[in-house]
């Protein structure tokens, strides 16, 4: 059976396939996340201001119907590298951006997918740079982008990173079997601690219908800006665009967010994505004035044993980074990246500068990692 492209490179037209590629992305397993939903799509596009335009390559079979698709956003592009303080620039201009780590498609149409897609990328000329900024490592997509000439993987990740995930539960009592029993103890007891230290009427409250979402954005806006990284990474967690998005997928079964509150006052959040079998832990955070009970580590606790009940069988994600929780709470840990997928041109040249700078990064930090091991321990 023969496969066609079509490029779908602006709101209206991604609207008009909007419920095609839905009907794709919420099989199981065909999406990595609901930012390749073409509702969060649509979004990305409507919520910048910068001349960002979707660029999503849709494949058909012969019978015309949506086999899969590629998330792309076509934007304007700064790959940086920090060396001794200063960025240094390697590349300014036109790039696509994925969504999400590759292809959106069931595991029985994911290969073809990926060479359709593959092949209609590498013949516009145009497309120098592709940024997948969240890889599973290996990562299939950008394998099969460079399995074509001209293009090559370029890793933007100075240190490996880890993707940490619970498989799949037949309940939230099995997942805790599961733990060494004095870690699990000490998880149990830390909930009922936390909550007497909170006092008053605290308790953890589910957010899931779109009738609740302008309430839900208006309490992730109060306690999000208590939050440590608030000042790092601000959002306007009720922006409107923003609201009327969660409606969507809250509606759709796709949203549901965790928030601890105590007297009106919300203290801590879990915020999460459900999509295709996967519930993505998104974002958390806390209040930094009630740090010391620890009810950001109970709060996902909490969250975690319902969803599992909830939804016995789905996988839960905790997406990247090395945070303890994680470790704590994953029962799988599997290699991931930031990855270029670069067409080699004397305009991409700087990207080469990337690996050298890799190798020098890796072993300063193992030098030091050493070093740290062997002092001395002191009283």
């Amino acid at each position: 059976m023969s496969y066609v492209c079509s490029i779908v490179e602006n709101l209206d037209a991604l609207h008009a396939w909007r419920d095609e590629l839905a009907r794709v992305a919420e099989r199981p397993g065909a999406a990595s996340g609901i930012v390749q939903h073409p509702d969060w799509i649509a979004f990305e596009v409507t919520s910048r201001h910068d001349g960002t335009v979707p660029h999503v390559v849709v494949v058909h079979d012969g019978h015309g119907h949506v086999a899969g698709y590629l998330p792309l956003l076509a934007i304007d592009h700064t790959a940086r590298l920090d060396i001794a303080g200063r960025r240094v620039r390697l590349y300014r201009g036109a790039a696509l951006r994925l969504l999400g780590t590759g292809v959106v498609a069931t595991e029985e149409d994911r290969a073809t997918v990926e060479r359709t897609v593959a092949r209609q990328l590498a013949a516009n000329r145009e497309i120098r740079v592709v940024r997948v900024q969240e890889a599973d490592l290996p990562n299939r997509f950008a394998m099969a982008l460079s399995a074509q000439a001209g293009f090559r993987i370029v890793a933007a990740h100075l240190l490996d990173q880890v993707h940490w995930s619970i498989d799949p539960q037949a309940s939230s009592e099995a997942w805790l079997a599961g733990m060494d029993k004095k870690k699990r103890a000490d998880q149990l007891q830390r909930v009922g601690r936390a909550y007497r230290k909170l006092g008053g009427d605290a308790a953890l409250h589910v957010f899931d219908r779109g009738e609740d979402m302008a309430r839900y954005c208006r309490l992730m806006n109060e306690v999000y800006a208590r939050t440590w990284h608030h000042d790092d990474l601000p959002i306007d967690w009720e922006l409107p665009e923003r609201v009327a998005l969660f409606r969507r997928l809250a509606d759709a079964g796709h949203l549901i967010g965790h928030v601890v509150v105590r007297d009106g006052r919300p203290l801590a959040y879990v915020h999460g994505y459900r999509i295709g079998g996967t519930y993505l832990v998104d974002d958390l955070g806390y209040d930094e004035d009630v740090a010391k009970v620890g009810i950001g580590s109970v709060a996902v606790f909490q969250a975690v044993r319902q969803l599992i009940d909830r939804f016995p069988g789905e996988r839960i994600s905790f997406g990247y980074g090395d945070n303890q929780y994680k470790r704590l709470l994953s029962t799988r840990a599997e290699p991931c990246g930031s990855l270029y997928v670069i067409r080699s041109t004397p305009v991409t040249a700087g990207f080469h500068a990337y690996a050298p700078m890799r190798w020098l990064y890796r072993t300063l930090h193992r030098a030091r990692r050493e070093l740290r091991d062997r002092r001395p321990v002191t009283s």
